[in-house]
């Protein structure tokens, strides 16, 4: 028998920053489920003046609609982007919600608009790799998320959303970042991709002087570089572990079989949901968090964001929750990659999602026939 373990970290560094994590739930849920959602709901409720947000889009989420309507109409200033095609049209059904009540603005890029975060009053940052929809904030979906109390991070992230609000976006908005900021317990740098690579300039040098271990778990991995960068930590005798998404593993450009061909442990997740974080831990000393997926596309056309977090006992914390995805999926997708849409993948033949995205649910795909 199949037992889906459910766990919630909140490890506090001080009075201003948290982070959340969640493993994936047995099925999608108009509910909030994951303590990042919740916390969400917690920060609108208590904004004074003013919340912009950069999301994907939005699902069957009215918990949290409804919590900006109230804070729209205590005269809370609402302002946000999102993403959608060169048409116009957005993924998320209910995004169209958020035209109706809100000052909105949308990419119309090809390229995706693919940031997940919102800024309350300047003050603080919401920040990781969960959407606002069933599956994201929902829980149904492994995923990490930061909350960040800091001015000048706030102000960062509200400037990013500015370019974006104003039209700019991709290659055309401005060049910002921040690196090394101290913190009470943390030293954090921040980048905006694509005007800066994060991979290039910060993740690759991290991997090439990391002494002991590294943790990925991450929805997509198709970048070369940093792909061969972590064979090279695997044969200077660094403990690599990676957990990659079903769906990401069917990828044509994934590099995971060129990883474990040299030694470096992968594991496909069967899990109904997605392994959606976008994530690694370096030596349990370096916290990656963000929106981006290790991608060519991540660095170098969508907008995304990274947070780079210095702290111990923070990571930790991520490289325990990494331990606990690695755990909970068996080890003979080390060498084999479950169907994302199967009876393989636990639930995923009964959730309403397309999980390998091939236009085809449940009962009507091949595989769970």
């Amino acid at each position: 028998m199949y037992i889906l373990l459910i766990f919630v970290f909140i490890c506090t560094l001080d009075a201003k920053e948290y982070l959340y994590t969640n493993f994936p739930s047995n099925n999608p849920s108009k509910n909030v489920q994951t303590k990042a959602g919740k916390e969400l709901i917690t920060l609108i409720n208590n904004s004074k003046s003013e919340i912009v947000f950069a999301i994907y889009g939005l699902r069957d989420q009215n918990e949290i609609l409804e919590v900006l309507l109230k804070a729209k109409k205590r005269g809370v200033d609402i302002r946000g982007v999102v993403d959608s095609d060169a048409h116009g049209a957005n993924y998320y059904s209910d995004t169209h919600m958020l035209y109706k009540y809100f000052k909105m603005k949308t990419d119309k890029k090809s390229h995706i608009m693919h940031n997940k975060f919102f800024v309350i009053d300047r003050k603080i940052v919401w920040s990781g790799s969960s959407n606002i929809s069933d599956t994201g904030t929902g829980g149904y979906n492994a995923n990490l998320v930061a909350v960040i109390e800091d001015e000048k991070i706030a102000q960062l992230y509200y400037d990013e959303f500015n370019d974006m609000f104003h039209q700019k976006f991709s290659n055309h908005k401005s060049k910002r970042y921040v690196e090394n900021l101290q913190t009470t317990n943390s030293e954090i740098s921040v980048y905006f991709s694509p005007k800066i690579d994060p991979i290039t300039t910060k993740i690759i040098p991290l991997l090439q002087n990391a002494k002991r271990s590294i943790d990925i778990p991450i929805f997509y991995l198709t970048h070369n570089k940093l792909s061969k960068e972590l064979i090279l930590a695997k044969k200077r005798g660094i403990d690599v572990r990676i957990i990659l998404d079903a769906s990401a593993a069917d990828n044509q450009y994934s590099t995971h079989k060129e990883l474990r061909n040299n030694g470096v442990l992968v594991k496909v997740e069967n899990f109904g949901g997605k392994m959606h974080c976008k994530s690694m831990v370096i030596d349990e000393e370096y916290l990656i968090v963000g929106s981006m997926n290790f991608t060519k596309a991540g660095v170098e056309k969508n907008d995304e964001n990274v947070m780079i977090i210095k702290n111990r006992s923070l990571a930790k914390e991520g490289r325990d929750h990494s331990e606990k995805l690695w755990n909970t999926t068996p080890n003979k997708y080390l060498q084999y990659d479950p169907k994302p849409e199967s009876f393989e993948s636990k639930n995923s033949c009964n959730d309403g999602i397309d999980n390998d995205f091939d236009g085809k649910i449940d009962k009507n795909d091949s595989d769970c026939k």
